[in-house]
């Protein structure tokens, strides 16, 4: 790039090419190199003509490459190099008066030491020569202009390169191992035919090169780099609260317990809102969510808390007293912030290309509330990056903290990590949605900064209510019924006392007119297909006709005084003895049943076995007992006569004698 232009300089004018030959403080003369005319104009006016290139000669391309690369140096380096130069140029005006230049190297030596560790005469011969070929350039090290360095033949970069594309899914090792490929590929690619290089140089190659430098490192890291796609990244824009929202779901580290108290890894799946960051709906789940689950958090997001079910605000009251009630926090205060997260209809929807995100329950739920579908690129986590990134926020605000975290790897995870203590599926579920709505929307989000003052952000709350200034307009949240029908189904049967799910027994007082219409017609099977929800156990709601009958669980010890405290006790004791209880229990109750099992055609050996295993002197029941009195090998005499003839009492008297002879 030119900055200042003078006689001589070179410019290309509508496809022709000109020389300045004259010019002014007005005016500028120029002269066609391809034809015999001169042309005139206004110096300001060419300096701006969109269609003039100008050409910048060898000597001001020379100037300003050394100009950037002295601006580049550190303040030591350029100090030395000035230094240099300063002493030099007094060298060179005097070799140009005729004077010879070995006169002055000592001088320069003896200035230059006291600001270079080492330097020789020959040293000084040696930047005098460059000083004077090259200028100021010549005296900046080398390793600053790329100089010394041997360019990377093509064959061995192509060698990298498939090396590099070769390991995207391959396991990590050494640098060492890629550069015995690499030896490998080359010679069997063209044998002598090529110069490979010594060691120190290969391992500077690989550590330069994109792809092959990640083939020692983390092989999750060398995955994502190549799934990015090629192009520039865009930006996902949003107009308006709803217009583009992003779902995912991800294993989170930290276990969950189970109806049945075993632990399992838990699953959790968020809708994310683009325009203002807000958290839609968050399920956990304890094992791979399904297309019904899949549902379910799409009704959650449609559906604002106070329109739930009924059972949904008891179940959270009764989940949220264990970290309620140690702190004295009124149940009210978090109903506040529950109430005050703002309600979002998801107009678009952009999924990944998971089974579940393409199956035909979660496509309907879409095409019945009007919601349309954006699929991302496989495996291009680029395509919905809000809720990937959110996925790390819930990590490191949430995930954490609980009991049990995993730390995400093996080599971060505790020895003594009390799993024992991770939270139940259903406390799990509602303390991630008080998280919500607490944390999460009254947080400021980096993503929602002023542009005029980067500095202020604003939290999803804050964001949502501005948008509704500005924009305003009403969505209709789901209703009763429209929530009920996204609950995942599930057959059962109308049993005299109730329906039985998941363990728990749930009644009506409409099961006596449900069962007399068979739930549906079908007569005496009574038949029924029920919706659930996995995260409020208080109720089930029965298909009938075009209604959803509602069915409340049967209390339980938890509605009676002091139960929690029961089953709080009841957890407090010694697990491992219980255990231990529980199996000697098994193993005795087993040998009990045993004992009276004869196999069949092996009836002869019951008496042979009771003969073994007759352990009862006070019953003579057995075979084994008859013979022992008939014929006994040793008879006994003494006490031991007394005793046994006596049925276990001696026969006393008053005769002090035979009292103290017993005694």
């Amino acid at each position: 790039m030119i900055v200042r232009v003078g006689i001589g300089v070179t410019l290309t004018w509508d496809e022709q090419r000109f020389v300045i030959i004259a010019a002014d403080y007005r005016h500028v003369t120029l002269r066609s190199l391809e034809a015999d005319f001169t042309r005139m104009v206004d110096a300001d006016e060419l300096v701006r003509l969109p269609n003039v290139t100008w050409h910048a000669d060898r000597t001001d391309s020379a100037t300003g490459s050394a100009a950037r690369i002295l601006d580049g140096l550190d303040d030591e380096e350029r100090r030395v190099v000035d230094a240099w130069a300063e002493h030099l140029a007094v060298v060179k005006a005097a070799v140009d008066n005729g004077q010879p230049a070995k006169v002055y190297f000592e001088d320069v030596r003896t200035a230059m030491s006291k600001l270079t560790s080492v330097t020789s005469l020959e040293t000084v011969r040696r930047k005098f020569h460059r000083y004077c070929a090259e200028g100021v350039l010549g005296l900046v090290d080398a390793r600053h202009l790329n100089r010394g360095k041997r360019d990377i033949d093509v064959r061995i970069g192509m060698a990298l390169s498939e090396l590099g594309e070769k390991g995207t899914t391959r396991s990590s090792g050494t640098t060492s191992r890629t550069l015995d490929r690499l030896r490998w590929t080359l010679e069997e690619d063209y044998g002598d035919a090529i110069d490979i290089p010594s060691q120190r140089t290969l391992y500077r190659m690989v550590a330069a090169h994109p792809t092959a430098r990640k083939l020692n490192g983390s092989a999750k890291s060398r995955q994502t780099s190549a799934n990015k796609p090629g192009r520039a990244f865009g930006v996902h824009g949003s107009l308006r609260p709803g217009e583009h929202v992003q779902i995912d779901s991800t294993v989170i580290d930290v276990p969950s317990r189970l109806l049945d108290g075993r632990l399992n890894r838990a699953e959790l799946t968020v809708i994310h809102d683009v325009s203002c960051r807000s958290i839609l709906a968050g399920v956990v789940r304890a094992v791979a969510t399904n297309s019904a689950d899949l549902a379910g958090v799409l009704a959650r997001a449609l559906t604002p808390y106070e329109l739930r079910p009924p059972g949904a605000r008891e179940q959270r009251e009764r989940v949220a007293a264990t970290w309620t009630g140690r702190f004295m926090i009124d149940q009210e205060r978090l109903d506040h912030h529950r109430l005050a997260q703002p309600y979002i209809f998801p107009e678009t929807i952009t999924t990944d290309n998971g089974k579940i995100c393409r199956s035909e329950a979660f496509r309907r739920g879409c095409e019945r509330a009007g919601i349309s579908l954006i699929h991302a690129a496989h495996e291009t986590g680029t395509d919905k990056p809000h809720v990937e990134s959110g996925f790390d926020a819930i990590k490191d605000g949430f995930v954490q903290y609980l009991e049990g975290f995993t730390g995400g790897s093996v080599d971060r995870r505790g020895r003594d990590e009390p799993t024992d203590r991770a939270l139940a599926l259903n406390q799990l579920q509602e303390l991630l949605e008080d998280w919500i709505a607490i944390e999460w929307q009254n947080r400021p989000h980096a993503g929602l900064s002023d542009p005029m003052l980067p500095g202020r952000a604003l939290t999803p709350n804050e964001m949502f209510r501005a948008y509704r200034r500005i924009a305003p307009e009403l969505h209709v949240p789901f209703g009763l019924d429209e929530f009920i029908g996204f609950l995942p189904a599930k057959r059962c049967t109308l049993q005299d006392y109730g329906i039985n799910h998941a363990r728990r027994v749930y009644r009506s007082n409409r099961l006596t007119e449900l069962r007399a219409a068979g739930a549906g017609g079908e007569g005496a099977t009574r038949p029924c297909v029920i919706r659930y929800d996995p995260h409020n156990p208080l109720f089930v709601w029965v298909e009938h006709g075009d209604e959803f009958v509602p069915f409340r669980c049967v209390g339980d010890l938890l509605d009676e005084p002091m139960g929690g405290e029961i089953w709080q006790a009841a957890h407090a004791v010694d697990t491992a003895t219980d255990t231990a209880i529980r199996e000697e229990a098994a193993y005795l109750a087993d040998r009990m049943k045993r004992a009276q099992w004869v196999r069949p055609g092996k009836e002869r050996n019951r008496a042979v076995r009771t003969a073994e295993v007759n352990r009862d002197p006070m019953h003579m029941t057995g075979v084994s007992k008859t013979i022992a009195r008939e014929t006994p090998t040793t008879e006994p005499d003494g006490d031991e006569v007394i005793w046994e003839r006596g049925g276990g009492f001696s026969l006393l008297t008053d005769d002090d004698g035979v009292w103290e002879r017993l005694t």
